[in-house]
């Protein structure tokens, strides 16, 4: 019973740990999170302030816009590829 119960303890303490340094791992890697998003939060806000006249779903949809035409770009490369 004592066994059994020293082991129980080690594989809950080895459970916390590793649930330590997930957590730890995800809060240092909040710098490079920030890094990456800025841009993003940037030119929305830019867009937003520059163009008065415009809402958030005009926004959205110049960026879907893009999107598409980066993607459709993709897509046409690699069936350019996919032939050779």
């Amino acid at each position: 019973m004592e066994e059994d119960r020293e082991k129980l303890e080690k594989v809950f303490q080895q459970l916390n740990e590793e649930e330590d340094t997930v957590l730890k791992k995800w809060y240092q890697s909040l710098i490079h999170k920030a890094i990456l998003l800025f841009p993003l939060v940037a030119f929305g806000f830019i867009f937003l302030k520059v163009n008065t006249d415009k809402s958030i779903l005009d926004l959205l949809s110049f960026v879907a816009v893009g999107g598409v035409f980066v993607f459709g770009g993709i897509f046409l490369n690699y069936l350019l590829l996919k032939g050779r």
